[in-house]
């Protein structure tokens, strides 16, 4: 925290510690700060001619010691070249290809690096910079990031990609003293990999190639593996900076990568087709003799708001709920239409209990066809796979067409701004004007709609009572289950029929109180029952603001918790302005609209309004994008230096905590320097 809180002060009180430079007027220096673990003590090997300003030195080795916020960079045969508390360059003399920089990189082994060499004082921390020109630059992530032995438009797509981020990184952060990371929390940056020609030709092929959207670099984003379901940065992260440029969607092509992702196929004219298993979960569901059709299939991400939004669309998995429309024969040979609901799990459990993957969704990939797929995702899943861009490729796509399929609003350019096109078509999902998809879900019938949280959920081992009882419509507060097991009993009684036995770690919703004993819902199971209070605590979900509000009374305390045994913070007063995040028991948990401040309060000193208004976490500005300027302006507030408007209160607290502080700051920087 501390060494994030002095990154961010540098931000606000260096206007430019080290600027970008040029090696050529059509060429990018990208600052990539190398992995030294902290040390205070660094050696690099030098080949060639170097020099520290004024003074050359030519091989050997440098060595640069901080000691008491004091550089020391001495030579191995030249002696002391130069004493900064700053910083200091050592730079590059020639052209030559054999003059490079050799560093024992505790992260990435013995690497070898052009460019230049910054060594930096960092609050008393000693840092080094590789100043490097974007093509050598991207060598050393296409190096990192892919085998050399990798087909030759599968090298060339990740050099794109490399550039793009990096890039992105250079326009963005000008005043910072560093572009990019030389680990995956930017791109793996391995230097110069001389026995890596495959690399080297692919990237000189496609280096001065860019992929821009109206106008700007696109910061494309990658991973590893997506599990089925590309999703764009706004999706992963919020904002909307470039989300035109990428695509959300099905991706077969991710799928085809893995054995270990599964995938169960609805056919809807022929049922028989279905895998055996699935058919007669489905005759259960449908109480039928006999599947004719399979009418509708949809995937519901978030139960609650099943039209889902730009941020969560209802198709983004993992969903939450199935919603099936069938043509059956009842037991008597009568045919009818039936609809119902069910969720991942039950599909998993009675017909893909192999399944390891947790990207799960249904698709229609047909007029009279659906997917229903667990997929294995590996990294954040926003933008290009590793994974499908490889199975690509071996289809015979170019890197022009996997660029188009995940990145599908941006263009790319060569080096004169003329546009590099393709004509591959992708159409892996069906859509008519009778049956869009997504479709308008179906009213679950015997699941229980249950709104997704942040919080564990764990299978109980005994089985779960047959009838289910449907969400409650109130939740005073969550209670997490503190002994090993807990009995889930039908009254508030011990003598009472047992529902289900709880596990260790279960969240429960409160809905009522009977002395000692708790009335819950068990979202896990979707149950209702009673609980002993003594075996489960107070369970804090992660706060999001529900209403605004305003104090109808003066002096109104505020608290650390629900209750008047906690300490007291300063008092509200009548008609002082707060978000209201939840209640526990007779409490709001607030958020002080003046001071940013969270806290607990009496309800009855609050009267709700209005709902609170879609915001974009992290957005303290209100300039539609997160921002180091979002951190910065949240770190003047929290020091009492600069207001925050109300409008944007909700958006600074951007770890959902209900209080606007450093923290905040530090989680937002975080995500703009890639750590999160």
């Amino acid at each position: 925290m501390k060494r994030m809180l002095c990154l961010l002060l540098c931000l606000l009180m260096l206007p430019i510690a080290i600027g970008t430079t040029t090696a050529a007027e059509d060429e990018t220096v990208v600052r990539v700060l190398l992995s030294t673990n902290g040390a205070d003590t660094l050696t690099v090997k030098l080949v060639g001619k170097y020099a520290v300003g004024n003074k050359t030195v030519s091989g050997g080795t440098v060595t640069a010691k901080i000691q008491n916020g004091v550089i020391t960079v001495s030579h191995s045969t030249a002696g002391v070249l130069k004493t900064t508390d700053t910083v200091t360059r050592l730079k590059r003399i020639g052209t030559e290809t054999s003059t490079i920089l050799s560093f024992d990189n505790p992260k990435h082994g013995t690497r070898k690096y052009y460019g230049d060499f910054v060594f930096y004082n960092d609050g008393g921390t000693l840092r080094l910079i590789n100043y490097v020109d974007m093509k050598n630059y991207l060598y050393g992530v296409v190096s990192g990031e892919m085998s050399d032995s990798s087909k030759p438009d599968l090298l060339k797509t990740e050099a794109i990609c490399a550039k793009g981020f990096a890039l992105a990184e250079v326009e963005a952060r000008k005043s910072k003293y560093f572009d990019v990371y030389d680990t995956t929390a930017s791109q793996l940056y391995y230097g110069y990999v001389v026995e890596d020609r495959n690399t080297i030709a692919a990237v000189d092929a496609v280096w001065t190639q860019t992929l821009r959207y109206n106008g700007k670099t696109v910061k494309t984003y990658y991973s590893t593996a997506n599990g089925g379901q590309a999703i764009t940065p706004r999706i992963r992260w919020g904002g909307a900076a470039n989300d035109g440029a990428y695509w959300f969607g099905y991706d077969p092509f991710d799928l085809a990568g893995s054995s270990k992702n599964v995938v169960l196929t609805v056919d809807g004219k022929t049922p028989k087709n279905i895998d055996a298993a699935l058919y007669a979960f489905l005759l259960e569901k449908a109480n039928a003799k006999e599947i004719v059709s399979v009418d509708q299939l949809t995937g519901v991400y978030d139960p609650e708001n099943p039209s889902g939004t730009a941020r969560y669309p209802s198709t983004l998995a993992p969903q939450k709920r199935y919603d099936w429309k069938l043509t059956v024969k009842d037991s008597a040979g009568k045919q009818k239409q039936v609809s119902f609901s069910c969720t991942p799990d039950e599909v998993k459990a009675a017909a893909a209990a192999n399944a390891s993957g947790s990207v799960c969704f249904a698709v229609r990939t047909q007029k009279n066809e659906w997917k229903l797929v667990w997929g294995v995702n590996s990294g954040h899943r926003a933008g290009l796979s590793h994974r499908g861009a490889g199975q690509m490729v071996k289809k015979g796509y170019s890197y022009v067409d996997v660029l188009k399929f995940y990145y599908r609003g941006a263009t790319l350019y060569d080096a004169d701004g003329n546009a590099i096109e393709s004509d591959a078509t992708f159409d892996f999902t069906y859509e008519d004007g009778d049956d869009p998809t997504p479709t308008t879900s179906v009213k679950p019938t015997a699941t229980p709609t249950v709104k997704p949280t942040a919080t564990p959920t764990v299978k109980p081992t005994a089985t779960p009572s047959p009838d289910p009882t449907p969400a409650p419509g109130t939740v005073r507060y969550a209670v997490i289950v503190t002994s090993n097991t807990l009995n889930l009993r039908r009254e508030p009684t011990t003598a009472s029929d047992v529902i289900v036995k709880l596990l260790l770690g279960s969240v429960l919703d409160v809905t009522d109180e009977s002395g000692s004993w708790l009335k819950v819902y068990d979202g896990t199971n979707g149950r209702t029952g009673w609980v002993h209070g003594d075996y489960v605590s107070y369970y804090e979900r992660e706060p999001e603001p529900h209403w605004e509000g305003v104090c109808n009374a003066d002096d109104s305390n505020l608290r650390e918790g629900p209750s008047t045994n906690f300490a007291k913070y300063r008092p509200l007063n009548n008609g002082d302005k707060v978000y209201v995040y939840y209640q526990s028991k007779n409490w709001y948990y607030i958020m002080d609209r003046a001071t940013g401040q969270g806290a607990f309060i009496w309800k009855n000193y609050i009267t709700l309004g209005a709902d609170i208004p879609a915001y974009l976490p992290g957005d303290a500005n209100g300039s539609e994008d997160v921002t180091a300027a979002d951190a910065a302006l949240i770190l003047l507030f929290a020091v009492g230096k600069e207001p925050i408007r109300d409008s944007n209160l909700l958006a600074a607290d951007y770890r959902r905590d209900g209080t606007v502080d450093v923290s905040d700051a530090a989680a937002i920087l975080r995500y703009v320097v890639g750590l999160d």
